[in-house]
């Protein structure tokens, strides 16, 4: 069949497998792939036949190619090779308004979860969220086996886990890992299979000051922080960072892109970062604006099928006034070229940030203005409203009401904490299995020593 034929064809298919998951028409404004084998298509078939034929007997190849399908709203998907129309219909569902006219469309709460936790972005507050999820929930975390922190100089590796509570059985799975790692998709499939994927960025400047002042970068320098250290830094910025070792080091630059797995060697290759950038677009299920929190919290909500108090939060680790420093015009633009990937990883993301707001439809800011009123009621029952006690010397903490609920408690136990909560729990669960299990077998041994009658 020639081309333009399979264009012909697979628009059709598409078209009606759209028209089955919203009830309407679509348009199909751009379609451009390779087709190498028909999809039988049960025209009768209902949404999920629909999808289970085009998973199971479709072969298509895009070789990063984009699909851009308008229905009322635009919405990129990638599909990378046979069975994928399988996460395709996954992500049309997630990404599409929640109704259509007096029809609404109904979807299932999303457990299976990786959160790639970038630093100075609030991925912090971000994890709370998700631990707490997991944890009312009784979800099984995938932990270090040390600290909270997974080896961040190396991809992550599945041969470097602890969990809180065992997989019913050995052919189970984990369903969330939430700590600090680099991203590495292969290994990390293979620890939690079928997950949404989940990261957060920040604008790239703040965040490099944030991380500057937290991770008291001028004290390894021997910077004189009344001399504006930040400023002091960034006119030979290569000259201090040779200086370092270890974890911080590679940290300090393109920190974000590094985080998702970009090779710190090639800070200043415009052809690796593209690549990166592409890659990331196709894994990634939703890319959060710590810029914009709370509109990417109900971004959130509506991706994972979650409630609206499912997202509550409540803020750890205030930064003290004296930690921050001032940027200038030319401090800011020197930032932004030492940090180039982190700068073109950010405008593209931010770009389809918007995107998915518009796809969300006409009632995201009605829904943002309800989470807000939500959020504030609940900060309210929990913390003391403008009072906060010191942590460090680097930040404050809320100051928690003397009633606060146990839910109180839970967002605000910080992530360290949570760590230590989740392995001691593992600890004691297995310990009662182990004990149940002696009690069964010394139960069927003295069951066994009584004489047969007959």
């Amino acid at each position: 069949m020639p081309r333009n034929q399979h264009t012909q064809y697979y628009t059709v298919i598409l078209n009606q497998c759209l028209r089955e998951l919203f009830q309407e028409k679509p348009e199909v404004v751009a379609l451009q792939f390779i087709a190498r084998q028909r999809i039988e298509y049960n025209k009768t078939g209902s949404l999920v036949k629909v999808f289970t034929q085009c998973a199971t007997s479709s072969s298509i190849e895009k070789s990063g190619e984009r699909l851009v399908l308008e229905n009322r709203q635009q919405f990129y998907i990638f599909v990378k090779g046979d069975g994928d129309f399988t996460r395709f219909a996954s992500d049309a569902l997630r990404n599409a308004p929640r109704s259509h006219g007096k029809r609404k469309i109904s979807c299932t709460e999303i457990t299976q979860i990786v959160f790639i936790k970038t630093h100075k972005t609030a991925s912090t507050t971000t994890n709370s969220i998700i631990q707490r999820f997991g944890y009312n929930r009784s979800l099984a975390f995938a932990l270090p086996k040390k600290g909270h922190h997974f080896d961040e100089q190396q991809p992550f590796s599945h041969g470097k886990l602890q969990y809180q509570r065992p997989p019913s059985n050995q052919s189970a799975h984990f369903n969330i890992i939430a700590s600090h790692m680099t991203y590495n998709r292969p290994e990390l499939d293979k620890v939690i299979p079928n997950a949404t994927y989940i990261t957060i960025i920040r604008s790239p400047v703040q965040r490099f000051e944030s991380a500057f002042s937290f991770f008291e970068y001028a004290s390894k320098f021997d910077l004189n922080e009344g001399e504006n250290a930040l400023k002091e830094f960034m006119k030979e910025p290569d000259k201090y960072v040779t200086k370092l070792r270890g974890r911080k080091s590679f940290l300090l630059r393109n920190g974000m892109s590094v985080i998702l797995g970009f090779d710190h060697r090639f800070h200043d290759n415009d052809s690796a970062i593209n690549e990166m950038i592409d890659r990331l677009d196709r894994e990634l299920d939703l890319v959060l604006i710590s810029d914009y929190f709370d509109e990417s919290l109900v971004l959130l909500k509506n991706a994972l099928c979650w409630k609206l108090d499912d997202l509550l939060y409540i803020s750890k680790f205030i930064r003290t006034d004296i930690k921050r420093y001032p940027i200038s015009k030319s401090v800011a633009k020197m930032i932004l070229k030492w940090n180039k990937a982190d700068v073109k990883l950010y405008e593209h993301f931010n770009k389809t940030f918007w995107k998915k707001v518009h796809s969300y439809g006409a009632d995201f800011y009605k829904d943002v203005r309800e989470y807000r009123t939500r959020l504030q009621e609940f900060q309210e029952d929990c913390v003391e409203m403008n009072t906060t006690e010191p942590k460090s010397g680097r930040v404050y903490v809320p100051l928690m009401k003397a009633n606060a609920s146990a839910e109180c408690r839970l967002a605000l136990i910080d992530n360290a904490h949570f760590h230590d909560m989740l392995k001691q729990e593992a600890k004691e669960n297995y310990n009662l299995i182990k004990h149940h299990t002696l009690l069964m077998q010394t139960k069927n041994t003295s069951h066994s020593s009584f004489p047969h009658k007959g």
